[in-house]
């Protein structure tokens, strides 16, 4: 072929710091008329597809299949579709992206420096170009071929190969260096030859390095998976592979789901990690058509997953909500990202029923409307789904107004801020879901006292009552639970033990909540009235009879209270999740 000219459009390209694209593809197709066809990734680096064009060979071949052969053997890109006929077309498309300066041939970068150099300066020589950069590896049959086609006035070069290219060689100097010799005649041998030589001989030097994973090559080399397993899904950002064999949620190691989905993606995404899937409205309607009817597990699970919270055997009801995911942070520790407001999930979930025996969820491709996530056992083997993941996600600011605080147990950045006008609880929480939240919690007494000490710096009465957005479990409104005067169950392993007879709603934090000693009386909560269904925080100096004979100090204690009062309140949202690399 007549590529050799190719090499004449990379002194212009040289200057050019494009990184993008890949440069020499574009000459490419601009030789062999192409220019017309020439499509560049849309994205950049972010692209899912590739820099694309067809180009035009004078040659004629008969069939499909020959059109192909040839194409795949003459282009060193990616070929997509082959058109049979004169002249044959190529349609191609370059994953990856050389640095300007480096040519791509089969997935790997070249540059040539037409000096003479022994071995060992050849190495040198190709380390100063960069770093990672090494004697070019002969790592196909028709990679030789493609160097002659464009590099001009060269006889030999420095290479390495593997003993499957090696091992039928024929020379006495089987210790020597490997050259491939362009022009045979100096050694007696046809031209494009591999032969061994003594290290003191001097040869032209080859340099290459692998280019980094892109979005695009990652996605190519699943598509190619997708054709051999289940179909990859690709949505408009990410692709999604099912996994072949049915696994189960970890209970102690969060980060389980991701490691495994990190080694199934290794071959196609190299040191670039991948994770468990983060069900998207555009996933679930990808992984639901035209798929066979089982059940796949995803990552969501709820975060109030707890050994210690499988305390009773009993079925307890549980409107919590507290269902998200776990992203890696940039230190490497897990952090929950909440998805219980996402619209993934089935009418009226998620619903857990049981502790313990609904924390993890899943998609029943078998339903016949509403495919989407659902509470389910823990015990449950299921196939999941692994994602790309090319960047590096975390936390944003909160917004202006509300103040963070660091959840370190869970790695979770929350977001609180103290409403001073007065409203019922109902009424409180739609005016948090204006702001983005929920009625907000605490985890421990570090966050209860940053609370404490915004209610404090705002200005608002400092003998007062603020909602905070725990509830009464429904299994535990009766009066009088299990016959016994008092609002909770003496047993500590009954669902409605005074632990837990409270729980956080809506995830705006851990349960079961961390009330036990913070009631601001021995026998509270007491379910006065059969009414009592809410928490509310104090602040200050309180009066009530029953508490005590006088005025009690009564801050950062709790006290259960009928949800129609007009209280203060404290708002609650987890921090935006970004792009950080």
């Amino acid at each position: 072929m007549m590529m050799k000219i190719l090499i004449t459009f990379g002194f212009f390209v040289l200057t050019n710091s494009q990184v993008d694209r890949d440069w020499s593809f574009q000459s490419m197709c601009a030789f062999w008329n192409g220019d017309i066809s020439y499509r560049p990734r849309t994205n950049g680096l972010q692209s899912m597809e590739g820099d694309k064009c067809t180009f035009d060979f004078p040659v004629s071949t008969d069939t499909q299949e020959s059109a192909k052969r040839y194409c795949e053997e003459n282009v060193p890109y990616h070929i997509n579709d082959a058109t049979p006929g004169f002249p044959t077309k190529c349609a191609a498309e370059a994953t990856l992206v050389c640095q300007s300066g480096w040519i791509q041939l089969f997935g790997r970068c070249y540059k040539m420096t037409k000096e003479l150099n022994t071995r060992q300066d050849a190495v040198v020589h190709c380390k100063a170009q960069k770093d990672d950069a090494t004697i070019a590896f002969i790592h196909r049959e028709t990679l030789p071929f493609r160097i002659n086609d464009y590099f001009t006035r060269v006889s030999r070069i420095w290479v390495d190969a593997s003993e499957a290219i090696t091992k039928d060689l024929i020379d006495n100097n089987v210790n020597g260096n490997l050259i491939l010799a362009l022009d045979g005649f100096e050694y007696n041998l046809p031209n494009l030859a591999l032969t061994r030589v003594d290290s003191s001989e001097t040869a032209m030097v080859l340099c290459e390095y692998t280019p980094s994973m892109t979005i695009a090559e990652s996605h190519y080399l699943l598509r190619r998976y997708g054709e051999i397993y289940y179909p990859t899904v690709f949505t408009s950002e990410k692709a999604y592979v099912r996994s072949t064999s049915s696994i189960q949620r970890h209970n102690e190691n969060r980060m389980a789901d991701n490691d495994y989905c990190s080694k199934l993606l290794k071959p196609f995404l190299g040191n670039v990690k991948a994770q468990s899937a983060v069900p998207t409205e555009e996933m679930l309607r990808g992984i639901t058509v035209k798929r066979d009817a089982t059940i796949i597990r995803t990552s969501v699970y709820s975060g109030d997953a707890k050994r210690d919270s499988r305390i009773s055997s009993d079925c307890t009801p549980s409107k919590a909500r507290n269902y998200g995911i776990d992203y890696a942070g940039n230190n490497g520790n897990p952090f929950f990202k909440s998805l219980k407001d996402d619209p993934i999930w089935r009418s009226g979930e998620p619903k857990e029923t049981c502790d313990g025996g609904s924390w993890s969820t899943g998609i029943s491709l078998s339903r016949d409307h509403d495919k989407k996530l659902e509470a389910m056992s823990d015990a449950r083997y299921a196939p999941i789904y692994c994602q790309t993941n090319f960047e590096t996600m975390g936390y944003g600011d909160c917004p202006d107004g509300f103040q963070t605080f660091y959840r370190k147990e869970i790695g979770q950045k929350w977001c609180h801020i103290f409403v001073s006008k007065k409203n019922t609880f109902d009424g409180a929480e739609l005016e948090c879901q204006k702001m983005g939240g929920h009625v907000s919690g605490f985890t421990n007494q570090e966050e209860l006292d940053l609370m404490d000490k915004m209610w404090g710096d705002s200005g608002a009465d400092p003998n007062e009552t603020a909602w905070i957005g725990a509830k009464r479990r429904e299994e535990c409104i009766t009066m009088g639970i299990a016959s016994k005067i008092g609002g909770f169950h003496p047993d500590d392993n009954n669902p409605c033990s005074r632990l837990r007879v409270f729980e956080w709603i809506n995830g705006v934090a851990p349960n079961p909540p961390d009330f036990l000693t913070r009631w601001i009386a021995d026998y509270e909560p007491n379910f006065s009235g059969n009414d009592e269904k809410c928490v509310s925080l104090l602040k200050g100096t309180h009066n009530v009879i029953g508490w005590s004979s006088k005025p009690i100090f009564a801050t950062k204690k709790l006290n259960d209270i009928p949800c129609n009062h007009g209280f203060y309140y404290f708002c609650g949202r987890e921090a935006p999740i970004v792009r950080k690399s």
